[in-house]
């Protein structure tokens, strides 16, 4: 009970502290946490000897395609143009990314969806988290996550999964976050 509670008291000293301490801090702060954060997987990997597999990239690639595919299928009825709602969806919960790449390309409207829709399902896979691994099982954790499972969300993926899906996690984020900047363009170019 207490490991989700633990996150969300978190968050409240965080806006706190957020209030007196300058952006640009916390920006760099955030960046050398997570950097940190690569880091130390990076060594946990290599102290396991952990070899990875082609099972390991099933996560990424299943995860691209249930994204992109309901993508297509929500456009008519959200009215945007199909290649849109895919480039929106193929941010993969990157909503720093989504949002603002796409503003540039298509506008405010199409931009403002994008961050969003990425925004929220980072946030309700995150709030989710534990319910979606114990009912559905950490690969629908991971793909519900996105991009993030390499970053933000792995201490979640950690707290529910085993070993085996903190590495695939981390796996399937880098590619998703390898894919979205060039998947986004292109899919807007179509």
């Amino acid at each position: 009970m207490y490991s989700s509670i633990i996150p969300l008291l978190l968050l409240i000293l965080g806006i706190a502290v957020g209030s007196f301490v300058k952006l640009q801090l916390i920006s760099t702060t955030i960046s050398l946490l997570l950097y940190s954060l690569i880091l130390l997987i990076g060594i946990t990997l290599g102290r396991r000897k952990i070899v990875l597999r082609v099972k390991d990239l099933e996560a990424p690639v299943l995860t691209l395609v249930g994204t992109l595919i309901p993508g297509a299928i929500v456009a008519p009825i959200i009215g945007i143009p199909v290649n849109v709602s895919v480039a929106i969806s193929a941010g993969f919960g990157w909503y720093s990314l989504a949002g603002p790449l796409i503003t540039k390309i298509c506008g405010a409207k199409a931009g403002t969806i994008a961050f969003l829709s990425n925004l929220f399902r980072e946030a309700i896979s995150l709030a989710l988290a534990r319910t979606i691994s114990e009912k559905i099982g950490c690969g629908a954790l991971v793909a519900s996550i996105g991009a993030g499972s390499m970053d933000t969300a792995l201490p979640f993926v950690a707290q529910v999964c085993d070993y085996n899906w903190v590495v695939r996690s981390f796996i399937s984020g880098l590619v998703l976050t390898l894919l979205a900047p060039l998947l986004i363009p292109l899919l807007l170019g179509l």
